[in-house]
């Protein structure tokens, strides 16, 4: 059964071309919604932007701290500020002034039968103009919200199909025990805006992955599973009978698939060239480690994503590749890769031309190879994000690009045995990333656990100081490092520059 799910705390990756996002439990309170809602932003911008929204409702507005130029609708407007919208919080547009005067509308009334004075009985929805109360009480004869409804779901459903839920007093579109009413490209539910959104990270789908470009669900029937350990004679790609190999798996599939896939016994590599040019999520089984390796022809890569591809790639290693053949290649696709292991590929670690795309998180990319480049972007984008680039020797680079103004290392870590600089970028933007440069100290392959082998993990004796605090973790940063250990999520808050953290 395909599960739905709430909006979670923390999250891979956010939409558009951004690296890992973790959703922070705490609030900007400068943000007008958890402020004073239309007067903070009439003190910030006065009638240019006189009224409060939220994220969910108008993603323009964070830039001006939630304030926008029109009144949103009721749920989205947050008058009065304190995290209510009007549908809820509505009682700084009604109350007086603290003058003693009468406020305007709540005199005696003319005592001539008019109607229009608010005091006339309500027949039919029609009478109830009011968005905090849209329901005539026909016991009653009051407009009321959908909590004074005899059935408040099914009020709500026929008032407006898209908000079918009543909570409270107030119709909205999701709740945590009603988050299977969001599907489609807004599979996801919003437990502050209740209001269904687009997944920005593949624990969001828990019986797929997300699509992240779109921000829909993988279809759960499109979910295959390939285990070289398997006998290939009968394999369909079910758990039972995997295929044996990712090319097998890759002829098979539809145009939107996740592949999971399992290491093999004594941690084998897959020997395989492949190329992905349809929508595909590759991920490591859980708890596992599968290795992909070239075939070992003369600059053959293992996987190449296509320009009408989409590649997700998660827990994934790709190391070992020979005669001149990279890790990974992006001609014109995209590609997001997390918690991956990309090292001591003969020709590279990752390439990206054509005017491809890259985010990568939580990774380490690079290796002991000789006259290599750990990411090259020779035409297209990278985004950067809590990774360890490591270059070897000889005439190696650690990031090159052509033009770097498209592209983003943040929150990293970037070296080379090299004495030449291990950046070759221009106009790159570099923010809260350790180099050479920056600490002062010169790499010599002792800050990891195994440098040779191309395992990053920080030593815990050998590692600069400096390292601890290089990064500054904010909102939308990963919640956790390449192993799952947590990382902290005040905004901002110092921490570990790359894929790995230590306690």
């Amino acid at each position: 059964m395909f599960k739905q799910s709430m909006l979670v705390l923390c999250v891979g990756f956010s939409l558009g071309f951004v690296a890992s996002a973790c959703v922070t439990s705490e609030p900007n309170p400068e943000h007008c919604r958890y402020d004073q809602g239309d007067r903070s932003c009439a003190q910030r911008y006065g009638e240019a932007r006189g009224f409060c929204t939220s994220a969910a409702c108008d993603a323009s507005s964070e830039e001006f701290y939630g304030c926008v130029a029109e009144q949103p609708a009721a749920d989205c407007h947050y008058p009065c500020g304190g995290n209510e919208d009007a549908t809820i919080g509505d009682w700084c547009l009604t109350a007086g002034d603290g003058d003693g005067d009468t406020p305007e509308g709540e005199g005696e009334g003319d005592k001539d039968g008019d109607t229009g004075d608010g005091d006339a009985a309500c027949v039919g929805p029609a009478d109830c103009t009011d968005d905090a109360a849209p329901f005539c009480d026909p016991n009653t004869g009051a407009c009321v919200g959908c909590d004074g409804t005899d059935d408040p779901d099914g009020a709500c459903a026929e008032f407006d199909p898209q908000l079918p839920v009543c909570l409270a007093d107030a119709c909205v579109a999701c709740t945590e025990a009603k988050a299977q009413l969001c599907v489609g490209l807004t599979p996801v539910c919003d437990p502050q805006s209740h209001a269904c959104v687009g997944c920005s990270a593949h624990d969001q789908c828990p019986d797929s992955a997300c699509h992240l470009a779109v921000g829909s669900c993988f279809d759960p029937a499109a979910v295959v599973h390939v285990d070289g350990d398997f006998d290939c004679g009968d394999g369909e790609g079910s758990a039972a009978k995997p295929y044996c190999d990712l090319s097998d798996a890759l002829d098979e599939v539809g145009d939107e698939a996740l592949i999971i896939l399992h290491e093999r016994a004594g941690l084998d590599p897959y020997e395989e060239s492949n190329e992905v040019d349809s929508t595909i999520a590759i991920f490591a089984a859980e708890g596992e480690r599968p290795i992909l390796e070239g075939t070992g022809d003369p600059g053959v890569v293992p996987i190449a994503v296509t320009d009408s591809g989409v590649l997700y790639l998660r827990g994934v290693e790709i190391a070992g590749t020979q005669n001149d053949g990279r890790g990974l290649d992006i001609d014109g696709g995209q590609a997001w890769v997390e918690q991956c292991r990309i090292v001591n590929n003969n020709g590279g670690g990752v390439r990206v031309d054509d005017g491809g795309t890259l985010s990568i998180a939580n990774s380490f990319v690079g290796g002991a190879t000789f006259n290599e480049v750990a990411i090259e972007v020779v035409e297209g984008a990278a985004s950067v994000v809590y990774t360890t680039l490591a270059a070897g020797s000889g005439d190696s680079r650690a990031f090159v690009c052509t033009e770097g103004s498209d592209s983003t290392i943040r929150n990293s870590i970037v070296v080379s045995l090299v004495e030449q600089a291990e950046i070759d970028c221009p106009n790159l933007d570099l923010v809260d990333t350790l180099t050479e440069a920056s600490s002062g100290v010169d790499f010599d392959g002792s800050w990891f656990v195994d440098f040779q082998e191309g395992d990053f993990h920080l030593d815990p004796d050998s590692y600069p100081s400096e390292i601890s605090t290089a990064a500054t973790w904010r909102s939308g940063d990963p919640c956790t490092d390449i192993d799952g250990a947590t990382r902290p999520t005040a905004d901002p808050t110092p921490d570990f520059a790359g894929a790995d953290r230590l306690p």
